[in-house]
Formats: structure tokens, sequence, C-alpha cells
């Protein structure tokens, strides 16, 4: 059906903008976001999160921590 979202989706959104409220993403979400992109099958909104999350990684917004100090 054209314009349903699919829960997979939804998870991938939420997920990248939960990284962007935190400033925080691991090197497990590093490796998330890059197989993510070589699908690509990702929406525009998708496309625009992913791009929002290396524009915040390269401009120094995001810190880079391990896994255990996510939250």
């Amino acid at each position: 059906m054209v314009g349903q979202v699919s829960l997979e989706q939804l998870n991938i959104e939420q997920t990248l903008k939960q990284i962007l409220a935190s400033r925080k993403i691991t090197p497990d979400d590093q490796r998330w976001l890059i197989s993510l992109c070589f699908e690509g099958f990702l929406s525009r909104q998708q496309e625009h999160l992913i791009n929002q999350v290396y524009e915040a990684l390269r401009n120094g917004l995001l810190v880079v921590v391990d896994a255990t100090t996510r939250n």
C-alpha cells in the first residue's frame, strides 16, 4: 500500500532522532548507519536524518561514546 510506513522505517527514524537529541553516538551506531547507506532503501526523511547525523559528527556536535555510556 502506497504511503504506508513500516515499523522498521519508524525505528530507523526514531533511532536517528535519538542520536541527534542525545548528541551521542556509539561505534556500533556508526557501523549501523554505514550499513543503512549501503542498503539503498532509505526514505527521503531517513536520508535527511542520516545527513544531519554525519554533519553533526563532522562539526563536533556529536560525541562518540562506548555502548555502555550511550544513555
